[in-house]
């Protein structure tokens, strides 16, 4: 066999080999396939309530009640957002919820970090009984403790105040046991490296665990985050100034100024409402997942 023979049947040979490789890669993951043919579908339903709430607040009244649904209106409404703004005092009720969601998931944070840092590291006398007390509080409906909560808060002249708003949830059993479980994770011998350098447990909690805890932290913070913004049980018992109630509250506010008469307009006033949080969870997203992921490592 001649040399170009031979160079022509290798070379057939590499593009068998090739073609080979490439159908043995061509495998198909049907669990992957199915996950992705149930999530898709719930995705699109789940999503269907924003994107109609979304789609009406740039319409126009008469666009809003035609027969059958339009998805995309003819002409986008934008001053609806800022007829709606000016409907009730929203200003007054973004503050509130500002200042209401950030105090307490700053306080959370910190309480929850100091009690996980103590639950994880430290030994002391009875730890595991106190911890699993404290997870019990997780256990207890919030109705339970509404009426002594109240109670209290309106025997110190706390009612229609911030106080009122931030103080009984200063504490977090859930945010405390996340927290635990990322410590766990983390390597004795980072935090024993730093006792040796001389550092304190608040430093060493400041400086070593926190760090390496961020995914945990900031899943937790949106959580506390989400479930505080849109809160309206509590703020509706503890405040009955219109200028001490937060957002939720300030849409029921407007809705029974508006129900019934001005839909866009609604709509527009509960995108005011929504759109924080999905901003904020689009921003913490791959921290949120992977604090999730992490949060049963060790325990």
């Amino acid at each position: 066999m001649s040399n170009s023979q031979q160079s022509t049947v290798n070379s057939q040979q590499s593009q068998t080999s090739k073609l080979q490789s490439r159908v043995s890669n061509l495998h198909f993951d049907w669990k992957k396939i199915a996950a992705y043919a149930i999530l898709i579908p719930v995705t699109i339903l789940v999503g269907l309530p924003f994107l109609w709430m979304l789609s009406s607040s740039v319409k126009s009244p008469a666009e809003i009640f035609i027969d059958p649904p339009r998805w995309i209106p003819n002409e986008f409404h934008f001053e609806n957002f800022v007829l709606a703004w000016g409907k009730a005092p929203f200003a007054q009720f973004f503050f509130n919820s500002i200042v209401v969601t950030v105090s307490i998931v700053a306080i959370q944070l910190t309480t929850a970090s100091l009690a996980a840092y103590a639950f994880a590291r430290l030994k002391f006398p009875g730890k595991n009984l106190l911890f699993l007390l404290y997870l019990s509080v997780m256990m207890v409906p919030t109705q339970v403790t509404l009426i002594p909560n109240y109670v209290t808060l309106s025997r110190l002249s706390f009612l229609n105040t911030y106080a009122a708003l931030i103080l009984p949830f200063i504490a977090t059993g859930f945010g405390t046991f996340l927290i635990r479980q990322q410590f766990l994770s983390i390597p004795h011998d980072l935090g024993d490296a730093a006792r040796m350098d001389g550092a304190g447990h608040l430093r060493t909690l400041w400086h070593v665990y926190v760090p390496l805890a961020r995914p945990a932290l900031a899943s937790f913070g949106l959580l506390s985050a989400m479930w505080h913004w849109n809160d309206f049980f509590w703020p509706l018992i503890t405040t009955t100034k219109v200028e001490m109630r937060t957002m939720p509250l300030g849409l029921q506010v407007f809705a029974q100024q508006e129900a019934g008469v001005e839909w866009h307009l609604l709509m527009a006033a509960a995108i005011f409402v929504a759109a924080p949080i999905i901003i904020l969870f689009m921003l913490a997203q791959r921290q949120f997942i992977e604090g999730i992921a992490n949060a049963g490592v060790k325990g």
